[in-house]
């Protein structure tokens, strides 16, 4: 390829990822034709610029465009209806839950609408919950949602579950992506051996779907739908799907009302005489 050609190409490369936020909410798929056309231009030539570099800067433009889409703010309260199922059983419950952002995580549980059952707070660094049908408590670390869920997640994974993110970051360096209409599929493997994988609206760059996975366990949160709450977009129904092939669970959580930036308050206490639970 001749210096002109790279120095023209090198310079579409450029306003390419300088346009990509507005151009790409415009035609989600300009980023594909894009690549074609570049790659056209390079013909069969060894050039230091290669399929892998756009590859690389069209992930950084979704990525872009995926950060943008977060919900921004500081507090969030509201009401969530929950149904659980097992192998062996199915459950409805109604949930009040409030978050402060990045911080605490509050829920209280209640069956038939006005019969408290359970109660949770989350922090970055503790799990505190008890439940009033066995009259038992767990205060410690994310053991307890380890072992609810089959795969470690911490506080901002959990934050994340909730808000439509990523359940974990995406590491450019080894992420893999395609077009899988209307999808952005992503795939990211990680140093413990973890991967996720990613489908992003290739218009709105939210999450459908998501799947963390290690061995043969592995946590699958489909987005069913969005809601609009004061100009920010949040999810509005989503199913959780955990286990391994033995045991696999399934919640359903719907949001019924969402309400931005209040003052909250995060009352918890352990109720007397209740048994610890405790892992193997």
């Amino acid at each position: 390829m001749k210096k002109n050609n790279q120095k023209f190409i090198k310079q579409k490369l450029s306003n390419f990822g300088k346009n990509l936020n507005k151009s790409m909410s415009q035609k989600p798929y300009l980023v594909v034709w894009i690549t074609v056309v570049i790659l056209s231009a390079c013909g069969g030539s060894q050039s230091a610029l290669k399929e892998k570099d756009l590859k690389t800067e069209t992930l950084k433009g979704i990525v872009k465009n995926y950060n943008n889409a977060l919900p921004q703010f500081k507090t969030m309260r509201g009401r969530l209806k929950g149904v659980y199922q097992d192998n062996e059983q199915r459950q409805n419950v109604n949930i009040s839950y409030r978050f402060k952002k990045d911080k605490t995580l509050w829920m209280s549980a209640k069956f038939a609408g006005f019969i408290q059952v359970a109660k949770m707070m989350i922090t970055p660094k503790k799990v505190k919950f008890y439940e009033r049908i066995d009259n038992s408590f767990f205060d410690g670390n994310f053991e307890l949602i380890s072992a609810f869920l089959g795969l470690e997640l911490n506080y901002n994974q959990i934050q994340n579950l909730f808000l439509g993110h990523a359940l974990k970051n995406i590491n450019i360096s080894e992420t893999d992506f395609e077009t899988a209409n209307p999808y952005f599929k992503m795939i990211t493997t990680y140093d413990e051996g973890l991967t996720q994988v990613l489908l992003l609206d290739t218009k709105t760059f939210k999450v459908k779907e998501q799947t963390l996975s290690l061995n043969d366990k592995q946590v699958k949160v489909v987005y069913n739908a969005y809601q609009i709450v004061e100009g920010t977009s949040f999810p509005k129904e989503f199913v959780i799907l955990a286990g391994d092939r033995e045991n696999q669970i399934q919640i359903i959580l719907t949001y019924k009302n969402i309400k931005l930036n209040d003052k909250l308050r995060f009352p918890f206490s352990f109720p007397n005489n209740y048994s610890p639970i405790e892992f193997n």
